[in-house]
């Protein structure tokens, strides 16, 4: 009888839920809303912090110094929000400090190559800058083409050849203070530091094997001399800031060399400067031409090497001269 009460036996039956249920459904209700709000927020959130660091660094390849100028944070609260973006799939690490934002598109983190290794390498190895073979290629000292980017890097490396992201990098390591390139070349919209002609020739005489060996060495220098048609002012003025002594003996006798089968006298004149130049940085004892060849060949007294690679210095050179 108290269920009939407040209606007419007219009233069609209505079924109405108990005030337990409905409570509960209407808490549901809002839970449900509280979470797609929070998960509104937090997405929006991640999209704004992207494109804050994507502002400071165009190329999608974040550092922790960056990101922590990007948004203003100490380091410990920039590396916390890195790892929560990489957690919720924005962004992937690519190796201690160093992330890549993920495009929105993209179907799978592995599906996403990178474009170029200079880039990276600009972040992943910093303090570094492009040379060896790499910057050899790039400024046209040489034709030979090489798999892996040669990176002169001032940072705490475990190996010398390595892989990220599915591209191949081989590390020299240097001081700190030494891992600075003179020149700067834009890759996109990011500057990537390099090695300009005349110190990829100076880093090469100090280290051939960042060339790939001492012929390959001189024929770069031959090349060197033939696009600046005999001006080595820049190679002089690199000489003199980053060779030590074994590059200096390295590098005088091979210009030396050339500069015995240079028919114009301005040229052989630059040239005699840079051999000159050469002799005021000697260094006491003797060294291989070729570190890597076991041989040690004959005795050059005037610059204390044992020429234990036969050059043909000057063959390219003299051919060029002649077709002119």
């Amino acid at each position: 009888m108290r269920e009939m009460q407040g209606r007419s036996p007219s009233s069609p039956s209505v079924a109405v839920a108990p005030t337990g249920i409905l409570l509960y459904s209407l808490c549901q209700y809002d839970h449900i809303i509280g979470l797609y709000d929070t998960e509104t927020i937090v997405m929006t959130r991640a999209k704004d912090d992207l494109a804050s660091l994507l502002r400071h660094t165009p190329s999608g390849v974040i550092r922790v110094s960056e990101a922590t100028r990007a948004w203003g944070l100490p380091t410990s609260s920039a590396s916390r929000r890195l790892g929560a973006l990489t957690r919720a799939g924005w962004i992937r690490r690519v190796r201690r400090g160093v992330y890549r934002v993920i495009p929105v598109d993209a179907p799978t983190e592995a599906a996403i190559p990178f474009d170029d290794p200079w880039v990276l390498a600009a972040s992943a190895f910093a303090p570094c800058y492009i040379g060896g073979w790499s910057a050899a290629e790039h400024w046209g000292l040489t034709e030979q083409l090489f798999a892996k980017t040669f990176v002169v890097t001032g940072a705490h490396i475990r190996a010398r050849d390595i892989t990220l992201g599915g591209l191949a990098f081989r590390l020299a390591r240097v001081a700190r203070a030494r891992a600075l390139g003179d020149a700067n070349v834009w890759r996109g919209r990011t500057r990537v530091p390099c090695s300009s002609a005349a110190l990829t020739i100076v880093d090469a005489c100090n280290a051939p094997a960042w060339v790939g060996g001492v012929r390959h060495l001189a024929e770069m220098v031959e090349r060197y001399i033939e696009q600046r048609s005999g001006d080595v002012s820049p190679l002089t003025a690199a000489l003199r800031s980053r060779a030590r002594g074994s590059g200096a003996k390295r590098l005088g006798f091979i210009v030396e060399s050339l500069a015995a089968h240079e028919r114009d006298a301005k040229a052989r004149h630059a040239l005699e400067a840079a051999v000159s130049a050469a002799r005021e940085r000697l260094t006491t004892g003797v060294i291989k031409l070729d570190p890597a060849v076991r041989a040690r060949g004959k005795m050059n007294t005037a610059w204390g090497i044992w020429t234990n690679v036969q050059l043909d210095a000057g063959a390219d050179h003299r051919r060029a001269r002649s077709d002119r």
